[in-house]
This record gives structure tokens, C-alpha cells and sequence, in this order.
């Protein structure tokens, strides 16, 4: 089982210490960001950087571009713009030796329903996957919850997906968390399926991204309901920024695991 941090350019040879000390991947948080991936001497320089580290990227993996990225959008301009900033995101996360990138599914049925926002949905959404698998063959694709209550719509893309092993789906919790769903479902239902946790604490109201320990999530809970379904050998993000959090989530995973 991997866990992995965000590594900070501004302190990147604390993070490297810090990954070679408890062998830790990476998730890069630097390339969603539309001005750099615009600007190609600057992202060049940033992969440049982040190969240049001589560590095991393997393991790695990348949170790809999410600003107004709407692949199921029914403006074609709109869906055409969202799948070039994808593509870049798997082009990047190649170059970076990464296993994996993460994508924000998008789907919002708490607030916008309907059996054609629903269908317009998984159908652009499978045309997509199929386009950034196909462009590589080897990386694997992660859809993570943003507002998703229900795992309906996760599990109707895994059933087209299920045997292709570049899909997975990754479980950000405090996102199940806030967003009122039954967290232990989305494990029993989806639990082949999931590929990569992203791990953040908060106090059940905004997305704080704190340490672990210092939110209301109940964290034991959860990892009793991972190891029950078989997932506790899962990848899984420490989402948060700052050393000192960081240090702090280690900490508290220790009395979990």
C-alpha cells in the first residue's frame, strides 16, 4: 500500500527528504493550472525539476486539470476545450513516470436532475475515458467524487470500464463526507473498483483540508470499513498542504493502521 503527499516546489527538498524517509509517493497539485500549462518553457522547466529528483515515480500520481473542465458539456466548444486540457494532464503525467492521474467526474445530481442531464452524462463521460485511455495505453485513469452522493453513476461508468484496469475511481472522502453519503455503500458497492483515496479531515461543513485527527471525520470507522471490504492495500493521498500536517496525518495513521 502507497501513501502519498503533495509535494510543494518552494520546499521540494523537505518533501523529497521527507518521501525517501517513510517511502512515500507523490500526487503533483501543480498541473491543473491553466497559466502553466499554457505557458510551455515554465511547465518544461517544472517537469524538468520534478524528473530531475532521481526518485522511484512509480508510484506517483497527478491530480490532472479540473478549472472549468466539463467534458459532458453540451457547448461542443466547451467539451472540446475540457478534453485538451485532459489530454495535456495524461501527456504530462506520462512524461512524469506517473501510474496514475485523477479527474473530477463532474456529475451533479443533488442539484441538477434528470434522466437526459443523466444519460447526456455517462455517454460523453464513456466517450472520454476512451479517448485518454487510448492515448496511453499504460497510465491509469482515477474519477474522483466531488458532489456525488449516490455511487449510482460511478458504478454504471465501471460497468462499461470494469475489465479495462487503466479505470479506477478514486474515493475522496471528506467529499463523501460533506456531501451527506453513505460512505460504507460507496466501499461495498464500488469496492473493485477503487483505485486511489484521497485522505483530508474537516469539520463537516466546509472542504477545510485539514490534518487528520484535527476534523470530525470518523476516521476509525472508515478504515474498519476499508480493511472489511479488502481495500486497506489501496493507494491513498494526504491531501493537505504544509509539512506540518502532513507530519501530523503520518502521526495519526499509525494509530489506524
Amino acid at each position: 500500500m502507497v501513501t502519498e503527499i503533495i509535494p510543494d516546489i518552494r520546499q521540494l527538498e523537505q518533501y523529497v527528504l521527507l518521501s525517501q524517509r517513510d517511502s512515500l509517493g507523490f500526487e503533483y497539485n501543480d498541473f491543473f493550472d491553466p497559466a502553466l500549462l499554457d505557458d510551455r518553457a515554465a511547465l518544461d522547466e517544472r517537469i524538468r525539476i520534478y524528473r530531475g529528483l532521481g526518485r522511484p515515480e512509480r508510484q506517483d500520481t497527478m491530480h490532472g486539470a479540473f478549472f472549468d473542465i466539463v467534458p459532458f458539456s453540451y457547448d461542443l466548444g466547451i467539451r472540446n476545450h475540457s478534453l485538451y486540457r485532459m489530454q495535456q494532464s495524461v501527456e504530462i503525467a506520462g512524461k512524469l513516470g506517473c501510474r496514475g492521474v485523477v479527474f473530477h467526474a463532474g456529475l451533479n445530481p443533488q442539484y441538477i436532475k434528470g434522466k437526459n442531464y443523466y444519460e447526456n452524462w455517462l455517454s460523453c463521460m464513456t466517450q472520454t475515458i476512451e479517448k485518454l485511455t487510448g492515448q496511453d495505453g499504460c497510465l491509469e485513469i482515477y474519477w474522483e467524487n466531488v458532489l456525488e452522493k449516490s455511487p449510482e453513476g460511478f458504478l454504471a461508468l465501471a460497468e462499461r470500464f470494469g475489465e479495462n484496469r487503466q479505470f479506477g475511481i478514486c474515493v475522496d472522502v471528506a467529499h463523501l463526507v460533506l456531501a451527506g453519503a453513505d460512505v460504507e455503500r460507496w466501499l461495498s458497492e464500488l469496492g473493485p473498483y477503487i483505485r486511489h483515496f484521497h485522505l483530508n479531515d474537516n469539520c463537516l461543513e466546509t472542504d477545510d483540508h485539514f490534518a487528520l485527527g484535527d476534523g470530525k471525520i470518523d476516521w476509525k470507522t472508515f478504515f474498519c470499513g476499508i480493511r472489511a471490504h479488502g481495500l486497506d492495500g489501496v493507494s491513498r493521498l494526504l491531501e493537505m498542504n504544509g509539512l506540518d500536517k502532513v507530519e501530523r496525518s503520518l502521526e495519526y495513521l499509525k494509530k489506524l493502521d
